[in-house]
Parts: C-alpha cells; sequence; structure tokens
C-alpha cells in the first residue's frame, strides 16, 4: 500500500458488509476508486467479474500487487482512470457499480492541502460533488446503461456533503441505505441507488375511465405502474367521485400483494401520503389526503385490492391548478412549485414510491416499518403544529400516535382509543 493510496478503514469494512449481503453473485461488476483493491477482491471472491478503476497511477499498482496475492487476478482487470477522465465509460453489461466516494471536505485557500493525486482521490468536489457528477453522467448514458444497474456508494451524510442522496432522487433515481456508521465526527452511508422499474415500462394513457381499472390489466410481475392525461371516472375514499382537470397527475402503481404481508395497507396509504407531501412541501392529513397550511385539499391517496387479483393498487391524484368546486376551495402543486411540470412530478413519485417499495434483485428486501411508521409521523405532526386538531363524536382530542397498522392512537376525555375510520373525525384548524 503505497503512501499516496487510501487505505482501508471502517468505511471499507462498511461496504463490503453490503455487498456481502447481495442477492446475487454473478456479472459484471465496476469499482471506480479501487484504491488498495480490497472491494474488487471481495467482489471477486464472491464471484463478480471486476473491472477496478483509479484516477492514482500507484493505486493501480496496488490492486494489482493484491489481487494476485488473493489469488483473484482472472476475476479483476485494472485501469487507470474515473469519473470524468478521457475515455470513461460504463459497460452496458455491468450489473454493479461500487464507490467508496471521496468524501473529506475539500480544503479551503488558507488550509493545508494534500498531494494533489490524494486530494484528488480523498476529497469531494466543491460545488455538485463526485455523487452528482456521476448520476448526471448516468442519466446522459442511460440508454447505454444496463436497466438492472444497481450503484452502491459510501457517503458522508454528517456534516453535510456536496454529494447528497436529493441529487439521484431530484433525476428519478430510487435509493435504500444499506448501513451507516459514525467515523469520529463524520456520519457515514452506504446507499443504493437504481432506476425505478428496472427496465420495466410506464403505461401512459391519453384517456381512460380510471386509473384503478385500468391497473387491473397490467402484468402481475416487477415495478409496474399507469398514468393518463385525462380520467373520466375517477374514484376517491369509498367510490366517491375524484373530479380531475386535463394535466392533473392522475397514476396507479399495481404491486404484488406479498408486500401486505410486511406492511399493512393503512400504513402503506399514509406513507405515500406524506412522501409525496415533503416533495411538494405541503402537508399530509391523515389518513390519505394532501393539503396546503389552510387545510385546503391538493390531492390524496388511495388503495385498494380485491380477491381475484395478486397485487394491491395504489392510487394518486394531484391538481396542478387552483380552482373551487361549489363550496370546495382546490389547491394545486403549481402554487407553490410553477416550474415543477407533469412529467418530473411523476419521476419523482416514483423515485421515491419505487425507494418505499420496489424489490431489486440483488438486494435483501426487508422494509423498514419501524423508519416508515416513524418518517410518517414527523410528516403528521408537522401538520398539527400549524394548529390542527380533531373532535372525535363532537369530544376534542388529542393526538398521540401514529400506530404501525396505520390507524392513530388518540386521547379523548382522558381515556385512549385507537381510530381506524375517519368517518367519525372532525378536524378543526
Amino acid at each position: 500500500m503505497p503512501k499516496t493510496v487510501y487505505p482501508p478503514r471502517e468505511d471499507s469494512r462498511m461496504l463490503i458488509d453490503s455487498i456481502k449481503k447481495l442477492n446475487q453473485s454473478k456479472g459484471k461488476a465496476m469499482e471506480i476508486g479501487c484504491g488498495t483493491g480490497i472491494i474488487s477482491i471481495n467482489l471477486a471472491k464472491k464471484g463478480w467479474e471486476v473491472e477496478a478503476l483509479d484516477i492514482n497511477p500507484y493505486a493501480i499498482i496496488s490492486t494489482k500487487e493484491n489481487i494476485i496475492r488473493a489469488g483473484v487476478e482472472r476475476l479483476v482487470s485494472t485501469q487507470e482512470g474515473g469519473l470524468g477522465e478521457q475515455g470513461f465509460r460504463i459497460p452496458e453489461n455491468v450489473k454493479l457499480l461500487v464507490w467508496n466516494l471521496p468524501y473529506l471536505s475539500p480544503p479551503g485557500e488558507d488550509e493545508p492541502k494534500l498531494e494533489w493525486i490524494e486530494e484528488a482521490s480523498m476529497s469531494d468536489l466543491n460545488g455538485k460533488g463526485w455523487g452528482h457528477l456521476l448520476v448526471e453522467y448516468l442519466e446522459e448514458h442511460i440508454e447505454k446503461i444496463n436497466p438492472e444497474l444497481l450503484v452502491i456508494l459510501v457517503q458522508r451524510k454528517y456534516p453535510a456533503s456536496p454529494s447528497k442522496t436529493s441529487d439521484w432522487s431530484n433525476l428519478g433515481w430510487s435509493h435504500r441505505i444499506l448501513d451507516s456508521c459514525w467515523l469520529f465526527e463524520e456520519k457515514l452511508e452506504v446507499v443504493a441507488y437504481w432506476k425505478p422499474g428496472i427496465g420495466v415500462p410506464v403505461k401512459k394513457l391519453l384517456e381512460c375511465d380510471s386509473t384503478m381499472d385500468e391497473a387491473k390489466k397490467l402484468p402481475t410481475y416487477g415495478w409496474q405502474r399507469i398514468i393518463t392525461e385525462k380520467q373520466t371516472i375517477g374514484r376517491g375514499r369509498r367510490n366517491s367521485n375524484w373530479n380531475s382537470k386535463d394535466n392533473d397527475l392522475l397514476a396507479t402503481w399495481s404491486i404484488n400483494k406479498t408486500l401486505i404481508e410486511q406492511i399493512n395497507p393503512g400504513l402503506i396509504q399514509i406513507a405515500v401520503g406524506s412522501r409525496i407531501s415533503d416533495i411538494l412541501g405541503q402537508y399530509c392529513k391523515w389518513p390519505n389526503d394532501i393539503v396546503d397550511s389552510n387545510g385546503h385539499k391538493i390531492g390524496g391517496v388511495l388503495i385498494e385490492m380485491d380477491s381475484d387479483s395478486e397485487n394491491l393498487r395504489i392510487g394518486v391524484g394531484i391538481n396542478r391548478s387552483n380552482h373551487q368546486i361549489g363550496d370546495l376551495i382546490i389547491r394545486g402543486w403549481k402554487e407553490n412549485l410553477p416550474k415543477l411540470e407533469l412529467d418530473e412530478l411523476f419521476s419523482t413519485i416514483d423515485a421515491e414510491l419505487s425507494t418505499l417499495f420496489e424489490e431489486h434483485p440483488l438486494l435483501e428486501n426487508k422494509f423498514d416499518i419501524d423508519g416508515i411508521k416513524s418518517e410518517s409521523w414527523r410528516t403528521l405532526s408537522r401538520l398539527m403544529s400549524r394548529g390542527y386538531s380533531l373532535n372525535m363524536d363532537g369530544i376534542s382530542s388529542r393526538i398521540t400516535a401514529l400506530e404501525t397498522g396505520g390507524y392513530l392512537s388518540i386521547i379523548s376525555n382522558n381515556h385512549s382509543r385507537n381510530i381506524y375510520d375517519i368517518d367519525s373525525l372532525e378536524w378543526l384548524f
């Protein structure tokens, strides 16, 4: 291990542990910034055929020597270079890309600097960051990238790094945190990224009666979703009418029912509403409404399933523009996000729902129920902090918790009770 090569540390061990948990171990993998070669060696020992890259020529020398010592030289090829270098490319057959991102903060003008080659391999970039440059490269070359590609990065979560998970989700990439640790005063995360659907395209319609009904016709495999420009007979809770206008977001996701073996449908509904309200910078009102700060409805989420289908359906309707139906004031996303277009909004929501529920063939698909519940509760609490309260059967009540089943716990007349249905509730602002 030459002096200028990044040494294996706790972050390397964390990345290796995440690699060992992958479901598959065959195919082509690439490592950017291979350093001593320890990650590429572990990939090869799992059965991957690895292309290892580094901009530091001493790292390539180190990797070449170490793969020979490890007996995996037939499975690992080395190349000097990296992202942004002339000739850099990700071959179409690569299914797994790993990179322990340089995450040291770039030194200030008056701060001491490492030698240039160490600085380039250990420090992130000012501005966009290496992670942002990578996802921009992938987006630019998306037609030549394996649709099943899984990207696994080590990123610095705290203090905030220029390489952010939001860079990926804003461009329509799903993600899942595989591991995390504190290294002195820095929090590091291993994060996996992929394109929603893993090659399954979105079905797009010009017009239909209801995306919920059209979703019944979708194949039962993979990440299936459908969106329409116009919906003539949309529905809300308990078959109420959903009045929509052209260019509203009208979409349904069809997901295998095995999901409900892990997550209660009630929690699925509120988790989806929470994620969408966060995207829009708005609020989620239990159990399925997305509202603005004044309680005016922007959209809603609906869960349906039936005995003759293997899938459950998640319907999402979001208004584009402000309007009024009788005495009901309707708000649209354009009021708060005028530059956000329909395609971009759908892509972002698709990535967020995929992050929550899609099963990637390389990943352990165990859903973090406690994390989903806690996140949803925080989002619901934001609305209550605006001054919302509720009456239960005409009695002032206080919400105390969101339960794993998706229902609310409240205190009314000094008695605790659980609420499963909205019909007995009256929200007050």
